[in-house]
């Protein structure tokens, strides 16, 4: 067990059953991306539900990021062009025709005409997203999640090979204009790419995808909160009988985040790999892994008062967020439809609620009261009472509701 102590705090890494006032963890998520199927199975041996791992994107979104994979690639140089002196270097530039619906896919020339530097562009295929009625992208996306969910074996009956070959129909690779004569070596050169491109992101998990569910696991799965405004640090709080299982929770958590980690790992051998790239550049052979880390917090005087601050700032956000959602449930009073509002009270009543227990149990890790504004801004407040006061000329118990809704109580 290692510990690292400072006037800052104390955290201890390695013994996370000691007893705690919670844990700190501390992620960083590297670039690579892995197969969903492959990640879910991940999770399922791990003992962690669907709400650990990102969905898959939409196929529409998976051609607009797939298309990326064309920007850049070297064509052949050209050495005998006319109006230009010498050496032509060229590659492929893509832009938006229509955003995520439609691409130019061009060719740009750079070299010296006239003297000068020089550079050109040259419109030469369309690239669209354009399924057949027949096709809906949407249950498709529906359908591979549930089956890559349940398993191997389901994967096999709904024929994951050959339904994820049918996504590529969506993908349509046309001449800019129809007049316009394709180069076949360069056409069948740009459709393999973008087709494989395409078909590996539309069944996979990559970094930003990972990242964006990390923030969302670890405070709605885990009720974290983040730590000292620090990117990648997080607080999970112990909460006792509450929180019973939560820290094997986030031990195979770590577990499933370092799996991505090992499948996106860079290692060289120094007995069959070479430091330098083609290029002469030192190749980055040491890069971190994507990880989370869990470290035991342990209760002293001056690392609780940063945990209690860092808790203050984030509750009071949240807070102040419902008490901004109930004024526009207040908002949207129809005196032709009060059931409805009722409704929507009553839910808010369960937002309530549950930011109440929130602020009463971290009260509790913490060792006292916390210091959270509970009262709705000015103008919130203005807005809800103005609105309750309109309310009451119609239904006073209703308004009366709303208004009891205002105050965050423990």
């Amino acid at each position: 067990m290692s510990e690292n102590k400072s006037e800052e705090g104390y955290v201890i890494e390695g013994n996370t059953d000691i007893a705690t006032k919670g844990h700190l963890v501390i992620y960083s998520v590297k670039g690579g991306r892995v197969g969903y199927s492959s990640f879910a199975e991940e999770a399922r041996r791990l003992g962690l539900s669907q709400a650990f791992v990102p969905p898959i994107r939409s196929l529409k979104n998976a051609f607009a990021v797939a298309r990326r994979n064309l920007i850049g690639l070297s064509l052949p140089s050209l050495e005998m062009v006319e109006g230009w002196d010498g050496v032509v270097d060229r590659e492929l530039n893509v832009v938006s025709l229509r955003k995520g619906n439609e691409y130019a896919v061009q060719i740009k020339s750079t070299g010296r005409s006239r003297g000068k530097n020089h550079v050109t562009t040259q419109n030469v295929m369309r690239l669209e997203f354009s399924p057949e009625d027949s096709f809906e992208p949407e249950a498709w996306r529906e359908q591979y999640l549930a089956a890559a969910w349940e398993g191997r074996e389901s994967l096999e009956v709904w024929n994951e090979a050959e339904r994820t070959g049918e996504i590529r129909q969506c993908i349509a690779v046309t001449p800019y204009w129809e007049e316009d004569q394709l180069d076949p070596i360069l056409y069948g050169r740009v459709v393999g790419i973008l087709m494989q491109e395409f078909t590996d992101v539309a069944t996979s998990i990559d970094q930003k995808m990972l990242r964006d569910k990390i923030v969302s696991v670890l405070q709605n799965e885990l009720g974290a909160l983040p730590f000292r405004s620090g990117a990648g640090a997080f607080f999970v709080p112990n909460l006792g009988e509450e929180s019973e299982g939560y820290l094997a929770t986030l031990e195979n958590y770590s577990r499933l985040l370092e799996s991505f980690g090992n499948a996106n790992a860079i290692e060289g051998n120094p007995q069959d790999s070479n430091w330098f790239d083609e290029h002469g550049r030192p190749r980055n052979w040491h890069q971190p892994r994507t990880n989370l880390r869990i470290m035991g917090y342990i209760d002293n005087e001056r690392q609780m008062s940063y945990l209690r601050r860092d808790i203050e700032m984030n509750l009071g956000r949240e807070i102040a967020t419902y008490q901004q959602k109930l004024m526009e449930v207040a908002e949207g009073f129809n005196e032709d439809n009060v059931a409805a509002f009722e409704a929507r009270l009553e839910t808010t009543r369960g937002l309530r609620a549950s930011l109440a227990q929130r602020l009463n149990n971290l009260s509790r890790v913490v060792g006292g009261d916390l210091n959270v504004q509970v009262e709705p801004f000015a103008d919130v407040s203005a807005s809800i009472n103005s609105r309750a006061a309109q309310i009451s000329s119609v239904n006073s118990s209703v308004a009366n509701r709303l208004l009891s809704l205002t105050l965050i109580n423990e």
